[in-house]
C-alpha cells in the first residue's frame, strides 16, 4: 500500500497536465466544414474548442494556476483547492460533454454568415467533428482526479517551512537583533 506523501507530485503534475494541455485542446480545430455557391470559391470553416465554448478554455487556465497554488498553499488551503478543482474540473466536464455539440454548430453557424460565399440560401449540409474535443475532455477528466486527490490527501502532504512566510508572520518576540545574533552564532534565524 503506498504512502499519501507518494500521491503529491502525481496529483500535482496531473493537475499541471490537465489544466496546460485543457487549454492547449481547446484552441484546436474541433470542427470543420466547407460552403459552396455557385460562381463563388469554396470556403473552408472551422471552429476552434475555445470559439464554440470560450469560458472552458479559460478555466483550463484557471486548473492550470491551481498546481501552482497547491504546491504553495498550507494544508487546509490544499484541501480548499483540490474541492474548487475537482467542481471546475467535474462541471466543465459536464459541460462539455453535454453542450460542447450545441456549441460547435452554433459557431459553425456564426461562421457560414460571415463567410464571403454566404449568399443567405446556402448552408453545409454537414460538418467534420476532430478528436480534439474529446482530448478535452480527457484533460478535464484528469484534472478532476487530480482534485479528488489533492482534496483527499492535501492534509497529509508536506508543506513550505516557516522561513518562506513574509517577515510580519515571524513568531512575536523575534526581533531584528535576535536575528543579527543568530547570524553571529552561525544559525539560520528563520528556522
Amino acid at each position: 500500500m503506498s504512502t499519501p506523501r507518494r500521491w503529491f507530485a502525481p496529483a500535482v503534475l496531473a493537475l499541471v497536465a490537465g489544466g496546460g494541455l485543457t487549454f492547449v485542446t481547446m484552441r484546436q480545430t474541433w470542427a470543420s466544414t466547407t460552403l459552396t455557391a455557385s460562381g463563388l470559391p469554396d470556403d473552408r470553416l472551422t471552429v476552434t474548442g475555445a470559439e464554440a465554448m470560450p469560458v472552458v478554455s479559460a478555466l483550463g487556465l484557471v486548473l492550470l494556476a491551481s498546481a501552482l497554488a497547491v504546491l504553495a498553499g498550507s494544508a487546509r488551503v490544499r484541501r480548499v483547492l483540490g474541492v474548487l478543482v475537482l467542481v471546475v474540473a467535474a462541471g466543465s466536464l459536464a459541460w462539455v460533454a453535454l453542450g460542447s455539440g450545441a456549441a460547435i454548430d452554433g459557431a459553425l453557424g456564426d461562421a457560414v454568415r460571415e463567410s464571403a460565399s454566404f449568399t443567405g440560401t446556402n448552408h453545409p449540409e454537414a460538418h467534420d467533428v476532430t478528436m480534439w474535443r474529446f482530448a478535452t475532455l480527457a484533460c478535464l477528466a484528469l484534472a478532476a482526479l487530480a482534485g479528488l486527490v489533492i482534496a483527499r490527501f492535501a492534509p497529509l502532504w508536506p508543506t513550505m517551512s516557516s522561513r518562506y512566510e513574509a517577515p510580519g508572520a515571524r513568531p512575536a518576540g523575534t526581533d531584528e537583533s535576535d536575528m543579527w545574533k543568530a547570524f553571529d552564532e552561525g544559525r539560520d534565524p528563520t528556522e
